[in-house]
């Protein structure tokens, strides 16, 4: 290893640049005059007893005389080394204690914060708004999987799901024995896709209705959850505003408004 790369391993020690060079300077002999040091360690004169009182001072050298002259040894090592982790491990603990008391001091101070921020509740909080196609159907897939009991549905073309996707959706709830309801426009049956995909959700359990017009798409979830697609009146293209809402009156009407037309439908094909 270079004398660059043990001054920078003993740097990561906590001693400074100096003192690295002037403890490896120290090892390669029995002793050192201050001035022998510091032309071998290759740092100025006016430094060297600052650096040398340090290096005494964490236990890396010692100093003794010979007659008037004053010379300096180094500490093994075995010896020096530990020393150090122990200091810089002693910082470390301090400093840590440090910030954990100051990390519960500032959670003293912002916790009242919190709590009277969360106190008052978002008037809209039970509406989620989805824009994005795909989030509408992730959030469709979800409502269906948590569904317990029952799911209604208005559903009207264009639509934001592909017809694997709509299966999809479909399948797993009436796997489960959930009681599923759809009704659908009339014309929707004249579409040889729609129609394949009518037939097969009515193969899986489905129940089925059809009436000339719907109002809006709609998926209603245990009579609590809706899921309501609107599309946009002045859009040249299909598009739709989703809004997830967790309103029971609002589900209770909706729920009356789907039995209204489900006893109007038609359970026979087109």
């Amino acid at each position: 290893m270079s004398d660059s790369q043990l001054q920078e391993k003993l740097s990561s020690l906590g001693l400074t640049r100096y003192e690295a060079a002037v403890y490896l300077a120290l090892l390669e002999r029995q002793d050192f005059t201050p001035t022998q040091v510091a032309t071998r360690a290759q740092i100025p004169r006016q430094r060297i007893y600052d650096v040398l009182a340090s290096l005494c001072d964490r236990g890396l050298c010692v100093e003794r005389h010979s007659g008037r002259q004053r010379l300096f040894q180094a500490i093994d090592p075995i010896q020096a080394l530990p020393t150090l982790l122990q200091v810089k491990q002693r910082q470390y603990e301090a400093e840590l204690s440090r910030q954990q008391q100051e990390t519960e001091a500032m959670v003293a101070a912002l916790g009242p914060l919190y709590a009277a921020g969360h106190q008052t509740q978002d008037p809209l909080a039970y509406i989620e708004v989805l824009s994005e196609p795909n989030r509408i159907c992730d959030r469709a897939a979800q409502m269906a999987v948590s569904a317990q009991n029952s799911i209604c549905v208005f559903f009207s073309y264009p639509s934001v799901l592909s017809y694997e996707e709509g299966l999809k959706l479909v399948q797993e709830p009436l796997a489960r024995g959930i009681s599923y309801r759809t009704i659908y426009e009339t014309h929707s049956w004249q579409d040889p896709s729609t129609r394949d995909f009518i037939l097969q959700c009515r193969e899986w359990g489905q129940q089925v209705r059809f009436v000339p017009e719907l109002p809006f798409k709609m998926q209603l979830f245990d009579q609590q959850g809706t899921l309501l697609s609107l599309q946009d009146p002045l859009a040249g293209t299909p598009s739709f505003t989703a809004l997830v809402i967790n309103h029971i009156g609002l589900a209770k009407m909706l729920q009356i408004s789907f039995e209204t037309l489900w006893g109007q439908g038609n359970p026979a094909n087109p």
